[in-house]
Protein backbone atom coordinates (compact mmCIF):
# COMPACT_ATOMS: atom_id res chain seq x y z
CA UNK A 1 0.00 0.00 0.00
CA UNK A 2 1.40 3.39 -0.92
CA UNK A 3 2.48 4.69 2.37
CA UNK A 4 0.76 7.86 1.41
CA UNK A 5 -2.99 6.31 1.13
CA UNK A 6 -2.03 4.64 4.67
CA UNK A 7 -1.95 8.27 5.95
CA UNK A 8 -5.13 9.20 4.45
CA UNK A 9 -7.02 6.45 5.53
CA UNK A 10 -5.59 7.38 9.26
CA UNK A 11 -6.04 10.93 8.84
CA UNK A 12 -9.53 9.87 7.80
CA UNK A 13 -10.29 7.43 10.48
CA UNK A 14 -9.29 9.94 13.01
CA UNK A 15 -11.75 12.32 11.78
CA UNK A 16 -14.57 10.39 11.56
CA UNK A 17 -13.67 8.82 15.23
CA UNK A 18 -13.95 12.44 16.86
CA UNK A 19 -16.59 13.48 14.73
CA UNK A 20 -18.50 10.64 16.51
CA UNK A 21 -17.81 11.70 19.42
CA UNK A 22 -18.76 14.95 18.83
CA UNK A 23 -22.22 14.14 18.07
CA UNK A 24 -22.51 12.10 21.05
CA UNK A 25 -21.59 14.50 22.82
CA UNK A 26 -24.19 16.62 21.52
CA UNK A 27 -26.78 14.56 21.91
CA UNK A 28 -25.85 13.97 25.95
CA UNK A 29 -25.87 18.18 26.08
CA UNK A 30 -29.35 18.11 24.21
CA UNK A 31 -30.45 15.30 26.76
CA UNK A 32 -29.55 17.09 29.90
CA UNK A 33 -31.58 20.04 29.04
CA UNK A 34 -34.38 18.08 28.26
CA UNK A 35 -34.85 16.73 31.60
CA UNK A 36 -33.89 19.20 33.20
CA UNK A 37 -36.52 21.11 31.52
CA UNK A 38 -34.95 24.21 30.07
CA UNK A 39 -36.01 22.86 26.38
CA UNK A 40 -33.88 21.40 23.53
CA UNK A 41 -32.43 22.91 20.54
CA UNK A 42 -35.16 24.21 17.98
CA UNK A 43 -34.59 21.22 15.66
CA UNK A 44 -34.91 18.68 17.74
CA UNK A 45 -37.84 20.28 19.90
CA UNK A 46 -40.06 20.29 16.98
CA UNK A 47 -38.93 16.63 16.14
CA UNK A 48 -40.02 15.77 19.70
CA UNK A 49 -43.89 17.80 19.65
CA UNK A 50 -44.59 15.96 16.30
CA UNK A 51 -42.99 12.52 17.10
CA UNK A 52 -45.35 12.46 19.97
CA UNK A 53 -48.25 13.70 18.51
CA UNK A 54 -47.63 10.40 15.80
CA UNK A 55 -46.86 8.13 18.40
CA UNK A 56 -43.62 7.64 17.44
CA UNK A 57 -40.20 7.78 18.84
CA UNK A 58 -37.60 10.50 18.64
CA UNK A 59 -35.33 8.36 16.78
CA UNK A 60 -37.83 7.37 14.54
CA UNK A 61 -39.20 9.75 13.51
CA UNK A 62 -36.22 12.40 13.36
CA UNK A 63 -34.53 9.34 11.04
CA UNK A 64 -37.23 9.85 8.73
CA UNK A 65 -37.02 13.58 8.71
CA UNK A 66 -33.30 13.62 8.00
CA UNK A 67 -33.50 10.77 4.87
CA UNK A 68 -36.12 13.93 3.79
CA UNK A 69 -34.15 16.12 4.14
CA UNK A 70 -30.89 14.29 2.70
CA UNK A 71 -32.71 14.09 -0.48
CA UNK A 72 -33.00 18.02 -0.83
CA UNK A 73 -29.70 18.38 0.38
CA UNK A 74 -28.03 15.81 -2.34
CA UNK A 75 -30.42 17.92 -5.30
CA UNK A 76 -29.07 21.32 -3.85
CA UNK A 77 -25.82 21.18 -2.03
CA UNK A 78 -24.22 17.40 -1.95
CA UNK A 79 -21.03 18.87 -1.12
CA UNK A 80 -22.35 19.64 2.03
CA UNK A 81 -22.56 15.57 2.52
CA UNK A 82 -19.87 13.28 4.49
CA UNK A 83 -19.89 10.10 6.13
CA UNK A 84 -20.25 12.23 9.12
CA UNK A 85 -24.00 13.45 7.56
CA UNK A 86 -24.74 9.83 7.65
CA UNK A 87 -23.75 9.08 11.31
CA UNK A 88 -25.45 12.32 12.31
CA UNK A 89 -29.01 11.87 10.55
CA UNK A 90 -28.81 7.87 12.01
CA UNK A 91 -27.51 8.47 15.27
CA UNK A 92 -28.44 11.51 17.43
CA UNK A 93 -32.32 10.86 17.62
CA UNK A 94 -31.48 7.23 19.07
CA UNK A 95 -28.87 8.51 21.26
CA UNK A 96 -31.35 11.53 22.87
CA UNK A 97 -33.68 8.51 23.51
CA UNK A 98 -31.39 6.30 24.90
CA UNK A 99 -29.76 9.50 26.93
CA UNK A 100 -32.99 9.99 28.43
CA UNK A 101 -34.05 6.61 29.23
CA UNK A 102 -30.64 6.10 30.99
CA UNK A 103 -30.37 9.74 32.93
CA UNK A 104 -34.26 9.77 34.02
CA UNK A 105 -33.91 5.95 35.37
CA UNK A 106 -30.34 6.81 37.19
CA UNK A 107 -30.41 10.74 38.24
CA UNK A 108 -32.80 12.34 41.32
CA UNK A 109 -34.77 14.88 39.44
CA UNK A 110 -36.54 17.05 41.26
CA UNK A 111 -37.59 19.94 38.60
CA UNK A 112 -36.16 22.57 41.00
CA UNK A 113 -34.81 25.96 39.46
CA UNK A 114 -31.17 24.75 40.91
CA UNK A 115 -31.42 21.35 38.95
CA UNK A 116 -32.85 23.54 35.52
CA UNK A 117 -29.62 25.72 36.35
CA UNK A 118 -27.27 23.05 36.31
CA UNK A 119 -28.61 21.11 33.37
CA UNK A 120 -28.54 24.51 31.62
CA UNK A 121 -25.27 25.34 31.98
CA UNK A 122 -23.64 21.83 31.67
CA UNK A 123 -26.05 20.93 28.96
CA UNK A 124 -24.90 24.52 26.72
CA UNK A 125 -21.48 23.22 27.87
CA UNK A 126 -21.32 19.66 26.40
CA UNK A 127 -23.90 21.03 23.19
CA UNK A 128 -21.41 23.80 22.06
CA UNK A 129 -18.19 21.55 22.69
CA UNK A 130 -19.60 18.78 20.92
CA UNK A 131 -20.55 21.11 18.09
CA UNK A 132 -17.29 22.46 17.79
CA UNK A 133 -15.78 18.81 17.73
CA UNK A 134 -17.91 17.35 14.88
CA UNK A 135 -17.77 20.71 12.76
CA UNK A 136 -14.12 21.02 13.02
CA UNK A 137 -13.49 17.48 11.58
CA UNK A 138 -15.19 18.30 8.07
CA UNK A 139 -16.90 14.72 7.72
CA UNK A 140 -19.75 16.66 6.62
CA UNK A 141 -22.66 18.47 8.47
CA UNK A 142 -26.31 16.84 8.97
CA UNK A 143 -29.24 17.23 6.37
CA UNK A 144 -30.75 20.37 8.92
CA UNK A 145 -27.09 22.06 9.67
CA UNK A 146 -26.64 21.90 5.51
CA UNK A 147 -29.84 24.04 4.70
CA UNK A 148 -28.66 27.31 6.15
CA UNK A 149 -25.38 26.73 4.20
CA UNK A 150 -27.21 26.00 0.97
CA UNK A 151 -29.29 29.16 1.40
CA UNK A 152 -26.26 31.62 1.49
CA UNK A 153 -24.46 29.43 -1.09
CA UNK A 154 -27.43 30.00 -3.30
CA UNK A 155 -28.92 33.19 -2.67
CA UNK A 156 -27.90 36.67 -1.56
CA UNK A 157 -28.88 35.75 1.87
CA UNK A 158 -25.65 35.81 4.59
CA UNK A 159 -25.23 32.50 6.65
CA UNK A 160 -25.65 33.86 10.07
CA UNK A 161 -29.53 35.69 9.32
CA UNK A 162 -30.28 32.80 7.06
CA UNK A 163 -29.43 29.99 10.27
CA UNK A 164 -31.33 32.53 12.50
CA UNK A 165 -34.54 32.33 10.50
CA UNK A 166 -34.41 28.95 9.76
CA UNK A 167 -34.11 28.27 13.67
CA UNK A 168 -36.59 30.74 14.27
CA UNK A 169 -39.10 29.11 11.66
CA UNK A 170 -38.49 25.76 13.51
CA UNK A 171 -39.13 26.63 17.19
CA UNK A 172 -42.35 28.25 16.28
CA UNK A 173 -43.33 25.00 14.86
CA UNK A 174 -41.91 23.28 17.68
CA UNK A 175 -44.19 25.68 20.31
CA UNK A 176 -46.91 24.89 18.35
CA UNK A 177 -46.76 21.29 18.27
CA UNK A 178 -46.30 21.23 22.18
CA UNK A 179 -42.14 20.53 21.77
CA UNK A 180 -40.15 21.15 24.58
CA UNK A 181 -39.24 25.11 23.92
CA UNK A 182 -37.43 26.52 26.88
CA UNK A 183 -34.06 28.84 27.57
CA UNK A 184 -31.73 26.28 25.75
CA UNK A 185 -33.92 26.37 22.54
CA UNK A 186 -33.24 30.28 22.59
CA UNK A 187 -30.19 30.18 23.57
CA UNK A 188 -29.64 27.88 21.07
CA UNK A 189 -31.44 29.82 17.89
CA UNK A 190 -29.05 33.10 19.07
CA UNK A 191 -26.23 32.93 21.45
CA UNK A 192 -24.49 29.41 20.98
CA UNK A 193 -21.60 31.15 18.35
CA UNK A 194 -19.93 32.76 20.84
CA UNK A 195 -19.19 29.33 22.74
CA UNK A 196 -18.87 27.13 19.96
CA UNK A 197 -15.69 29.93 19.01
CA UNK A 198 -14.71 29.88 22.27
CA UNK A 199 -14.32 25.87 22.25
CA UNK A 200 -12.21 26.68 18.59
CA UNK A 201 -9.84 28.89 19.96
CA UNK A 202 -8.95 26.77 23.35
CA UNK A 203 -10.20 23.28 23.05
CA UNK A 204 -10.96 21.86 19.58
CA UNK A 205 -8.87 22.72 17.46
CA UNK A 206 -6.09 22.57 19.30
CA UNK A 207 -7.27 19.19 20.88
CA UNK A 208 -7.68 17.66 16.80
CA UNK A 209 -4.68 19.21 15.45
CA UNK A 210 -2.33 17.45 18.51
CA UNK A 211 -4.36 13.69 17.20
CA UNK A 212 -4.05 14.80 13.61
CA UNK A 213 -7.68 14.89 12.74
CA UNK A 214 -8.36 18.90 12.05
CA UNK A 215 -9.23 18.99 8.75
CA UNK A 216 -8.05 22.19 7.67
CA UNK A 217 -4.58 21.38 9.03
Amino acid sequence: MDPRNSEKTKALAKRVAFSTIGIVIISLGTTICRIGGVGVDPFTAMNIGISGLLGLSLGIYQLAVNIALLVLVFIFGRKQIGIGTIINMVAVGFLIDFFTWLLTSMLPLDGSIFQAGVCLVIGVGLFTFGVSTYMNTDTGVAPYDAVALIIADRTPAPYTPARMAQDILVAAIAFFVGGPIGVFTVISAFFTGPLITFWNDHATIPMLKHAGAYAHS
